[in-house]
């Protein structure tokens, strides 16, 4: 039985006759209507593939039947090819406007039709493929949106449950796409002090922020079991190194502030900003990332090292990631350590990371971020300022 269905509206039944035998030997199926009230009446239960309409009837014409069907068939597209005599082609341009895809001048030839009918039920099967494609993008756009949000929502929770938020430690977070894959966790050990890490991982995104769960969990855990941050250091390697495909790895800073408050020392693997400054507001110690980023070695050639500073009242440790130090101008200059360190002087010493954050997006020029963006400026608990 065939399955492609031609309406033919067509007032004279000597033309029906014709053109239904002819839509038949193509071997369609034909249905016929005598007037444009028929032909909308059949379109409420059934859509056609394709119309072939007369323009003069009786009841309800060809214009005023293309408008009620453009109006049922909504937006599933159906091709409507007019059939007129010779002296109502000034009626071709009002049936263009009222929903019509076409005409046929009428005697109709039968291989001008053909190829028309051809022509537009390809078109037709296309039109209504790229529909189907929308509907399922959209579907999946829609899945996917709800997916990502349950995980961002699942994330940030899991983050608030493994940090604590100091009152002497000021922080920023944002991310270039709707996951962050930078982080900053804070731990409190159990003899007292704090152990702060500050991490970026590869890329941006939901990918990113995958790489940084392993990371959270082990920093966590391990601070809470009584590891020293060396011991810490090595085990979160170690996980990533086995967990992380190949390229995936996280930038990170690790500080260990010890129960007295009298050092901090420091692991920088990959983190380009990790910078001491003293009571007045110079670079006291400058932290330079002397490891590779945490996965990157296997657990033999790996290096817990740290570097030792003294840690004293009214100084500040200010670290960042590349989303800070990298951000570009319109000439494609980077804001870099120098700009951190200027933007600090200027908002020193109690509106240090408001100042930065400010230097940075006046250096962008309007332009976005292009990379997730993480920020610390930790005061000595003594200091007796809050940063900002």
């Amino acid at each position: 039985m065939p399955s492609t269905t031609i309406l033919l509206v067509e007032d004279s039944a000597t033309n029906r006759y014709f053109i239904e035998q002819f839509i038949q030997k193509l071997g369609y199926l034909c249905v016929s209507a005598k007037n444009g009230v028929e032909a909308v009446a059949y379109c409420r239960n059934q859509v056609p593939d394709l119309v072939l309409m007369d323009v003069v009837m009786p009841e309800m014409d060809g214009l005023q039947a293309t408008t009620e069907l453009r109006k049922l068939f909504g937006e599933h597209w159906v091709p409507i090819i007019f059939l007129t005599s010779l002296n109502e082609l000034e009626s071709v341009v009002s049936g263009l406007k009222a929903g019509g895809d076409d005409y046929l001048a009428k005697p109709v030839s039968f291989d001008l039709l053909t190829a028309k009918i051809h022509v537009f039920l390809r078109i037709a099967e296309m039109q209504n493929q790229i529909n189907q494609d929308a509907i399922r993008l959209e579907k999946y756009y829609q899945e996917n949106e709800f997916e990502q949000q349950l995980a961002l929502e699942l994330m940030e929770r899991l983050i608030r449950l493994r940090t604590s938020r100091p009152d002497h430690v000021w922080q920023y977070l944002s991310p270039a796409a709707g996951f962050n894959g930078d982080l900053i966790i804070i731990c409190q050990p159990l003899g007292g002090g704090e152990h702060i890490m500050l991490a970026d991982c590869t890329g941006h995104g939901l990918t990113a922020a995958i790489s940084a769960l392993p990371a959270i969990d082990c920093f966590h855990e391990m601070t809470e079991a009584g590891c020293e941050m060396p011991a810490i250091v090595r085990g979160i390697n170690q996980k990533l190194h086995k967990l992380l495909p190949s390229g995936r790895f996280v930038a990170a800073a690790l500080i260990a502030i010890d129960s007295a408050g009298r050092q901090a020392r420091v692991w920088n693997g990959g983190v380009p900003c990790v910078l001491l400054f003293n009571p007045r507001g110079e670079v006291e110690a400058r932290c330079k990332s002397e490891h590779p980023p945490l996965g990157v070695l296997p657990a033999d050639a790996f290096d817990d090292g740290m570097q030792t500073l003294a840690w004293q009242p009214s100084q500040t440790l200010v670290v960042s990631s590349d989303g800070i130090t990298e951000a570009k101008d319109g000439h494609g200059a980077m804001f870099g350590l120098p700009g951190v360190e200027a933007a600090v002087r200027r908002g020193w010493p109690d509106r240090i990371g408001e100042t930065v954050l400010e230097a940075v997006k006046e250096h962008r020029q309007g332009g976005a971020a292009s990379d997730d963006v993480s920020l610390l400026v930790i005061r000595h608990p003594d200091g007796g300022q809050s940063p900002r």
